[in-house]
């Protein structure tokens, strides 16, 4: 049984569903594009951004800030599609990849860390046989659990600093000040901001008997999270 989180290593491909379509040759990511999945952009480019666009956004506002934006209905297949090969690519430097959806994937830190030397040259060796088939931008987060490797990923300054680093036991502190929005789960976060909890801090500072009365073992589970006590292992694929 395990003592704690595992030590996480994830990447994190911002606006994927662009990439997956510049890498297959069916936009010039250089343009303002957008993809939209029930009326509402899910990615954009970065001149699509530079125009307003943002993910969320209604179709009609999307056009409204940027009237020349190309519209790409969602595919996740086109997206599985593209993001496969890299995979491949990442299982070449450090094997057990879990994708937890295209554009977003999880390694256990250990095995990287001791062939590399650090969970910090790990992240770098990855990056770069990343950099060399062709992906800028690419964000890593290494934290005690997925959960908030992730967030430490999402949570990178960008290309001039691609690497998230979280200190072992400091999870918890790292998370606290993030939004209650990025916990996953909408209709808990709406009653949550009702309630007016507002940051994952706040979630984690109530009772564990007060968040399962009205949350059940799903709250539980995402209080955990919030906490940065997460109970999750990466589940690496098996390799085809």
């Amino acid at each position: 049984m395990r003592d704690g989180p595992i030590r996480s290593i994830v990447l994190w491909f911002p606006d994927w569903p662009v990439t997956a379509l510049a890498r297959e040759g069916a936009v010039d990511p250089t343009r303002a594009v957008a993809v939209f999945e029930k009326n509402e952009v899910v990615a954009c480019s970065t001149a699509a951004r530079a125009e307003g666009v943002r993910r969320g956004l209604r179709r009609r506002d999307a056009q409204a800030r940027c009237p020349h934006l190309s519209v790409i209905a969602a595919d996740p297949v086109r997206d599985h599609r593209a993001f496969a090969p890299l995979v491949a690519r990442i299982e070449e430097i450090a094997p057990g990849v879990q994708i937890v959806r295209p554009g977003l994937c999880a390694l256990r830190a250990r095995g990287p860390s001791r062939y590399y030397g650090s969970e910090q040259n790990a992240a770098i060796a990855l990056l770069d046989a990343l950099y060399e088939a062709g992906l800028e931008g690419v964000r890593a987060g290494i934290a005690d659990g997925p959960f908030t490797a992730e967030q430490a990923a999402r949570a990178g300054t960008g290309p001039s600093d691609p690497i998230c680093l979280v200190p072992s036991g400091g999870a918890g502190g790292f998370l606290a000040p993030l939004p209650i929005t990025s916990l996953d789960a909408d209709d808990v976060v709406g009653l949550l901001a009702r309630l007016g909890v507002q940051t994952l801090g706040g979630f984690a500072a109530m009772e564990a008997e007060r968040v399962r009365e009205r949350f059940g073992d799903r709250g539980i589970r995402l209080h955990q999270l919030a906490a940065g006590l997460d109970p999750r292992a990466v589940d690496p694929r098996t390799p085809p």
